[in-house]
């Protein structure tokens, strides 16, 4: 059980499709929906979105600062390929996890029908995510985790916000 938190592909190629999905979906979701709720002046769902994205990049960040492991490219010396960018050494949690269960979140309060539609896209966010070697499924699984608990805390959250 413990080797399958850590697993990692061998010599997995570019996959320009995954490579879509593991970098830019989510975020054209986040913004699509931020969009829809400006639109449709649901103002509301618009700013408790965004504390809680705000708040796990926070956490993400402080989390990542105290990571127990590294990015697994940056196993055994291996550096990343160019076109991936700049990244933290850390690599749990996965900040791409903790985005995708807020936004399953919202969008399982929003819209069901658009919830199962996008739910395959978030899921192949997650898996490139992997595959690219960016992060360990543990760090997906703890991403995930993190981000549920954000949103089971979130009324809690955005109260106390409001009230200061």
């Amino acid at each position: 059980m413990v080797s399958f938190l850590f697993w990692q592909p061998k010599n997995f190629g570019f996959n320009p499709i995954l490579f879509f999905f593991s970098h830019w979906f989510l975020w054209l979701v986040i913004f699509g929906l931020s969009f829809y709720w400006v639109v449709k002046n649901k103002i509301w769902w618009l700013g408790r979105f965004w504390i809680l994205l705000i708040i796990s990049e926070v956490l993400e960040m402080v989390i990542k600062h105290f990571s127990p492991w590294d990015r697994p490219f940056y196993q055994n010396g291996v550096q990343p390929p160019a076109w991936f960018g700049g990244y933290s050494q850390g690599s749990f949690p996965s900040g791409h996890a903790i985005r995708s269960a807020i936004v399953l979140y919202f969008l399982w309060q929003e819209n069901r029908k658009l919830f199962w539609f996008l739910l395959p896209g978030i899921i192949l966010v997650n898996l490139g995510r992997i595959l690219f070697s960016l992060h360990y499924p543990i760090d997906i699984i703890g991403g995930l985790i993190l981000g549920l608990i954000l949103v089971k805390s979130e009324k809690l959250i955005v109260n106390n916000l409001v009230k200061s």
